[in-house]
């Protein structure tokens, strides 16, 4: 389910640079970013662009590990048509981005790249909505990592050896993500009948002296 927060970042640079119809800055997702140096190569490409890509390699998050979410999970939510609980086992994970803005002029570069710092100088916060069993939506939060360095720098080969090709690189971290997964208990129908018993009223006798 990684992909979703992928997907939430994606969509919400591409509001933020294209808005009213616009095409102004084409945002790429990491799935889109592989492709990306082919296209370069052809020259049929179009720019700037923004691309978000994820390291190979993402954490288990320790310090907001939790034993029984992990393990056995808490109640999410209820299916009332098929009388369905559903718990919800949260695994909490360090999520990172490396954005890479590439443009064929300075002027475009600084522009974005102050667009961007300024975004996530703070935490900025977005929502994914899951596709399981469970209707809900994870909130989490995105900021510039404070202690990477903000590369610049030309790329492709000088645009392979003709145009000029502007490149910076800005690292994101992500707070507050999880892998979830869902597990149905059925809940069944149990009755219990009381049965009254009718109890004489208790015999006092009284003994003479």
């Amino acid at each position: 389910m990684v992909y979703l927060y992928d997907n939430a970042i994606v969509d919400d640079l591409t509001k933020s640079f294209n808005g009213d119809g616009d095409n102004l800055v084409r945002v790429c997702s990491p799935e889109e970013t592989i492709g990306l140096a082919a296209q370069l190569n052809s020259d049929n490409i179009k720019f700037p662009i923004i691309a978000l890509s994820r390291p190979s390699s993402w954490n288990i998050d320790s310090a907001r590990w939790h034993y029984t979410q992990v393990h056995k999970g808490v109640s999410a939510s209820f299916d009332k048509k098929n009388n369905i609980y559903y718990d919800e086992k949260a695994l909490p994970i360090t999520l990172s981005y490396d954005l890479t803005i590439l443009t064929t002029r300075t002027a475009d570069m600084d522009e974005l790249l102050k667009e961007i710092l300024f975004k996530y100088t703070q935490q900025y916060f977005l929502t994914i909505q899951l596709p399981y069993e469970c209707d809900r939506k994870i909130r989490f939060g995105v900021a510039i990592d404070p202690d990477t360095e903000i590369e610049r720098s030309s790329a492709s080969k000088e645009y392979i050896e003709s145009g000029k090709l502007y490149q910076s690189i800005v690292r994101l971290n992500c707070q507050g993500c999880v892998l979830v997964s869902y597990t149905p208990v059925k809940l069944k129908a149990m009755e219990h009948v009381i049965e009254t018993h009718l109890v004489d009223e208790p015999y006092i006798q009284i003994a003479k002296e």
